[in-house]
């Protein structure tokens, strides 16, 4: 058998399986969007080209600011929230590493067009600043979550989602994980 032989084709079968999308506002939300919200502002002036993707926003970052030693606190929240979720809903001693992290200013008419985070293992999204009216993000054409600032997302990669056109500002994290190792 040669390599050339796998391209002949596979038989495709599917599952259903229900998929967990977990959401949480911290308590010490405020605390956080105090020292973040800041931190995005400077992140913007020093960084005002717009990358385009799925997301069709004011303005979106690059795909590194997690590399950024300021956002290191919040990589560190977030890293910690995502192994408290797999070993006390999933069961499982995961440790994530940060595939990418990137930031979002959405405002009125804009959106983003359905898409996954595959192959990453979770997508992380947190809402630093909602103004109200501000469009859900809307999982597989079924779940509706509405944003709400200190609101956090936490959901496997393979969910699609998007963000219809939105009539006020939010301001958004982004983040893709990869497990890293588990006991």
């Amino acid at each position: 058998m040669g390599l050339s032989d796998y391209y002949e084709g596979f038989d495709i079968s599917s599952v259903n399986k229900r998929l967990p999308i977990f959401t949480t506002i911290p308590r010490d939300y405020k605390d956080i969007n105090d020292k973040l919200y800041p931190l995005i502002e400077e992140y913007r002036n020093n960084h005002s080209e717009n990358l385009e993707t799925n997301v069709r926003a004011t303005w979106r970052s690059d795909w590194e600011v997690h590399k950024h030693e300021q956002f290191n606190f919040f990589v560190e929240w977030i890293l910690k929230a995502s192994s408290f979720i797999s070993a006390y809903h999933l069961n499982t001693n995961i440790q994530y590493d940060v595939c990418n992290m990137w930031l979002m200013i959405y405002e009125k008419g804009d959106y983003a067009i359905p898409h996954d985070h595959f192959p990453s293992t979770m997508s992380v999204v947190y809402y630093v600043d909602v103004e109200n009216n501000a469009a859900p993000i809307t999982f597989e054409d079924e779940l509706d979550i509405h944003p709400e600032t200190g609101k956090l997302i936490i959901f496997p990669s393979v969910i699609q989602h998007k963000v219809n056109k939105t009539n006020t500002k939010r301001v958004v994290v982004g983040m893709n994980l990869n497990a890293g190792f588990w006991d």
